[in-house]
């Protein structure tokens, strides 16, 4: 029993540590990926704001900044020469921007890939193609060198990643120049332990019903009515912990199928076990004289 004791408070000593290391390491605002000044064209800088998963959505600020073009004044206040900043995958596919306009970062929403059902390793994709073409509606419109960059960002519980897709330098049927880029959300570290933690903690249940209900059954322990409430206790505080996980996926997600249907199916089972034991091995109470005797007229 020493040895049983010592060994748990290791393991939940480890686990405290690991759990709470991940979440302070993922309270951090991620740096991103930034875009050297001085490569020619627009500069395109994304901020991730907020992500739907179950939508198939993430949010994103655009801010936009000139680089060495003559597009945007040098103070990157007001639009020069005017523009049309295009984005496959989102929502609001053109974004023209007049001249004589002021600057101000343009919110977009993203249409990603990925399934939720697989969380907590989910992931959420959205690939786009970035068109920037200057003067759209003169006589000679001109394709305009972008390059993209992710600002520093935190959005609690996910990890984002912006990537190129090596696309660099293709060209469409007008000469347009076009880019390719992917951003991938995926949950954060901390947010994968709690889950797997707390999945555990679920699984532990039943495995305790079972023991005490086998034991209850062999009659190596007495049967007590207390076995009943404890077992339903249980049963019944199992959806709770459902819906306590982090993120909150949908019913009919893989950790249903996987652990929760089972850890119910657990449940019963120790529940029915210990009912087979109260049965087999209860005491019948003494019948008092004269109790079951019909009433005098």
């Amino acid at each position: 029993m020493p040895v049983f004791v010592v060994v748990c408070a290791v393991v939940f000593a480890a686990l405290y540590a690991a759990v709470v290391l991940l979440y302070a390491q993922g309270g951090k605002s991620d740096a991103g990926t930034g875009i050297d000044n001085r490569k020619p064209g627009l500069h395109v800088m994304l901020t991730p704001r907020e992500i739907d998963a179950a939508g198939g959505r993430i949010r994103l600020d655009l801010t936009i900044d000139a680089g060495d073009t003559t597009l945007i004044s040098s103070d990157g206040a007001t639009v020069v020469t005017p523009f049309r900043l295009e984005l496959s995958g989102a929502e609001t596919r053109a974004l023209v921007f007049e001249k004589g306009q002021a600057l101000a970062p343009v919110s977009v929403w993203m249409r990603t890939s990925g399934a939720i059902e697989s969380w907590p390793f989910d992931r959420h994709a959205a690939r786009s193609l970035l068109v920037a073409v200057a003067d759209p509606s003169g006589a000679e419109p001109s394709s305009v060198a972008v390059d993209l960059g992710l600002a520093e960002h935190h959005i609690p519980g996910w990890a984002v990643t912006l990537a190129d897709d090596g696309a660099r330098g293709l060209s469409v049927a007008d000469g347009v120049e076009f880019h390719q880029y992917s951003i991938e959300a995926h949950r954060a570290s901390a947010t994968i332990a709690f889950a797997v933690v707390l999945l555990a903690l679920m699984v532990i249940m039943p495995v305790l019903g079972l023991i005490v209900a086998i034991m209850a059954l062999r009659g190596r322990r007495r049967v007590e009515v207390g076995f009943f409430t404890w077992n339903a206790g249980m049963l019944f505080a199992t959806p709770m912990l459902r819906n306590f996980l982090p993120g909150q996926p949908p019913i009919g997600s893989w950790v249903d199928y996987l652990v929760v249907l089972w850890v119910i199916a657990g449940l019963i089972l120790a529940l029915l076990i210990s009912v087979v034991a109260w049965y087999r091995w209860g005491e019948p109470q003494p019948v008092i004289a004269g109790q079951d005797d019909p009433p005098s007229g």
